[in-house]
């Protein structure tokens, strides 16, 4: 389909609704439902900023783009309820590539970018409860282009790459970073994608300008002694591509490219892959048509198919800017003989969560529901979901055909926020999420 922007920043907000832009253009939120679009002008150019949903489903937009390699210190807050934008306090200093990272107190860490002169900000910042900064000036640390971020499930903050050496990082207070495991790999992911898949558990996979990698990494953080380890490569050698975490555990990856060289649409990979983390299998799915590399996105929808767009602003070598965007229909969606799946039904569905807390889900299929997963709203750029987890939660069915779930058990473990609830039958098809927030 046609789009307004280049969606080099694509967000899933908690209405359901997709908010994107570009380098170009006003920020757009489109409805799936309807198909109707919303412009949402802001005055500040985001472009290149680092994003993550709040605890309260408000979007907040660190940094921008002053020019190449120059960040604004700006602050910017998207409300989904009014599609408006407000301005926050600034931060000490510009960010240009930023990560966003929201933490299990409800605060949100800010790591890395270059600042306003063009040089690595090195103190990250955390967005508080009150609404104002308090920078990590004692975890002094210089990194790579938006960092792989993830909250630990003892609390404290992993980075994944896609530098060699893995760090931890202590967020309270000044902040102190402790060294981690070093990846297999001897070389840095630069533009390699990572997610955490499960509950402590990350797959980081492909990157590398010249050439491209089918390599990938996992660790489980659970481990007292975490260490990365090799599993399967990927079908096909890439960067720039995208790894989206789908309703039943898989990890779909699309996109990129197996050219060296930073943008090069000759390598264009069209086909994605799926992992199976029981297996650690990759599997070869329906091609696109369309080439996304460099500032392409991919974030999963309410309805369980996946997103696909953007892809220029620099456009690749002899290609175009993507003012474009696609839905990936994952197999899950279809019988063997290619008919759409019969899929269970949610028809009620608490909109709070207490953590622990036990909940019902109102279903007329209980007797076949197999799994009951929780999935994070999705905010990406530049081949990273700085928002995005999976979470597998307990349940039990009664004879009367109730359901009954557990919800997460404390905030490490799914930090405060908005989530798709997903059912999955026996026959591997996920419901329509319902969206809950979980505090």
């Amino acid at each position: 389909m046609d789009w307004p922007v280049v969606a080099i920043h694509t967000h899933v907000l908690p209405d359901g609704r997709i908010l994107t832009w570009g380098h170009s253009n006003d920020p757009v939120a489109w409805d799936p439902a309807t198909g109707v679009f919303q412009a949402a002008p802001n005055p500040i150019d985001i472009f290149c900023g680092g994003h993550a949903l709040l605890s309260d489903g408000t979007l907040l937009v660190t940094g921008g783009n002053i020019s190449g390699d120059h960040g604004l210190p700006n602050a910017n807050l998207f409300d989904y309820k009014t599609s408006t934008w407000t301005q926050g306090p600034q931060m000490s200093h510009g960010r240009w590539y930023p990560t966003n990272t929201a933490l299990p107190n409800g605060e949100l860490l800010v790591t890395s970018g270059e600042d306003e002169n063009g040089l690595p900000n090195p103190i990250p910042e955390v967005w508080q409860l009150d609404g104002t900064w308090r920078e990590l000036t004692t975890a002094n640390k210089s990194m790579g282009y938006y960092p792989w971020m993830f909250v630990a499930p003892d609390g404290r903050v992993f980075y994944a790459g896609w530098e060699v050496g893995s760090l931890w990082l202590d967020p309270s207070g000044t902040g102190a970073w402790t060294d981690g495991p070093s990846h297999l790999a001897t070389f840095s992911r630069i533009y390699g994608t990572a997610v955490m898949y499960d509950i402590g558990k990350i797959l980081v996979a492909g990157g590398v300008d010249n050439p491209p990698v089918d390599s990938t990494e996992v660790i489980d953080l659970n481990s007292p002694k975490p260490r990365w380890r090799s599993s399967n490569p990927m079908l096909h050698a890439r960067h720039h591509a995208v790894a989206t975490s789908l309703p039943d555990g898989t990890v779909l990856v699309t996109g990129g490219s197996s050219s060296a060289g930073v943008n090069d649409a000759t390598g264009a990979v069209l086909a994605p892959e799926l992992w199976d983390p029981g297996t650690e299998v990759w599997k070869e799915l329906a091609p696109t048509t369309v080439k996304r590399l460099y500032h392409s996105t991919a974030v999963l929808m309410t309805d369980g198919r996946v997103f696909v767009a953007g892809g220029g602003q620099p456009a690749a070598e002899g290609e175009t800017d993507n003012f474009n965007a696609q839905i990936f229909s994952p197999p899950y969606l279809f019988k063997i003989d290619g008919s759409p799946a019969d899929r269970p039904q949610i028809t009620d569905a608490p909109a709070e969560l207490a953590y622990g807390a036990q909940f019902s889900v109102g279903t007329p299929d209980a007797a076949t529901v197999t799994q009951v997963n929780l999935v994070k709203l999705g905010s990406m750029t530049h081949a990273f979901n700085q928002s995005q987890q999976f979470i597998k939660l307990s349940f039990s069915t009664g004879p009367d055909g109730s359901l009954t779930a557990t919800g997460p058990q404390n905030a490490n473990i799914a930090p405060p926020g908005h989530y798709m609830l997903f059912l999955i039958d026996s026959n591997g098809a996920p419901s329509v999420a319902r969206i809950m927030h979980i505090r």
